[in-house]
């Protein structure tokens, strides 16, 4: 049972998914509010009465509470004693955890008491804020992803082939939020290469559903995630299942825990100065096996530690022990 206010970053869908496809597992999530991304779920909790929705939380063997939004959730008013019991599992996504990720704690060990849960994080820059966590990266689908949008469907293939035409270099942000993610640098960069080159376009995708946002993702060559936050982003993951080459500045700290943690590279594009974000992202447009190198380093990392069967085996190895 993954129990989320809202579903940050798609992760209490993608996580039930994931685990609905190993053997003698049933796993929902269910949502109390959706917003304009409009991530999949399995279940809504505005279609339960308060009681029925409770009762599904208590049926459950785990529980996981994925606490963005609000600190520690609160909307059902669960019974502690029901819940005790329980293998019970809080999962922060970002804000949740720099703005409230104490005050969470303490209710959480008020609730179940202290060590009566785990903590899981889901991106590595997380554990600085919370040393007691470990991290769970979020799932995707990559076959599945692959197949609804076109790179491994024939059809759309064959098609793709017959049209022949001027090969575009396609070329991205997806910021939700722009001061966060630094994008007034990115926009300079874009910029510059739309005036460089005549190939290169521009793909906006903002403000977008998340299935419009993967129809987007699938036509990108280069894809500029952020560089201020310090870790990599879902839209830099979704994008390497389309084998984009992304641009993503991170904390020496973030490689060596992704690094450590995983046994992967850090596959995605580092620099020091605009100059060299610049340079490098020039050099991308004309060196095309340049840009399916790291494209395919991107590709290769995202599914060792995003695919969703590695994500749903990390899972089940951390509940099981919990004993």
């Amino acid at each position: 049972m993954n129990l989320s206010f809202a579903d940050s970053a798609g992760a209490a869908y993608t996580l039930a998914h994931a685990l609905n496809k190993e053997p003698n597992i049933q796993a929902i999530n269910l949502r109390a509010n959706n917003n304009y991304i409009d991530y999949p779920t399995i279940s809504e909790m505005r279609y339960y009465a308060e009681e029925a929705a409770r009762e599904m939380v208590y049926g459950s063997d785990v529980l996981v509470l994925h606490t963005a939004v609000q600190p520690f959730f609160t909307g059902l008013h669960l019974d502690k004693n029901r819940i005790k019991g329980k293998r019970v599992l809080l999962y922060f996504h970002g804000s949740d955890a720099r703005t409230y990720g104490k005050a969470i704690i303490k209710q959480a060990d008020d609730l179940l008491g202290t060590g009566g849960y785990e903590v899981l994080v889901s991106t590595p820059d997380l554990l600085e804020l919370l040393p007691q966590a470990q991290w769970m990266p979020v799932a995707r689908s990559f076959t599945e992803t692959r197949m609804r949008y076109g790179l491994d469907n024939r059809d759309a293939r064959a098609l793709a082939a017959f049209k022949g035409g001027i090969k575009k270099t396609i070329v991205s942000h997806a910021p939700t939020s722009q001061e966060r993610k630094g994008s007034a640098l990115f926009y300079m960069v874009i910029t510059e290469m739309i005036q460089a080159f005549p190939q290169v376009e521009y793909q906006v995708i903002q403000q977008m559903t998340w299935d419009q946002a993967q129809r987007a993702m699938s036509r990108v060559s280069i894809f500029f995630d952020q560089h201020l936050l310090g870790a990599y982003g879902l839209a830099g993951v979704e994008a390497s299942i389309f084998k984009a080459a992304v641009f993503c500045k991170l904390k020496p700290s973030v490689i060596e825990a992704m690094e450590k943690q995983t046994g992967q590279k850090n596959p995605f594009i580092q620099w020091d100065t605009d100059d060299e974000l610049r340079q490098q992202a020039f050099t991308l447009v004309t060196d095309k096996k340049l840009r399916d190198k790291f494209g395919q380093m991107a590709y290769d990392y995202s599914k060792a530690v995003h695919d969703e069967a590695p994500v749903a085996a990390k899972f089940l190895k951390i509940v099981e022990a919990m004993g």
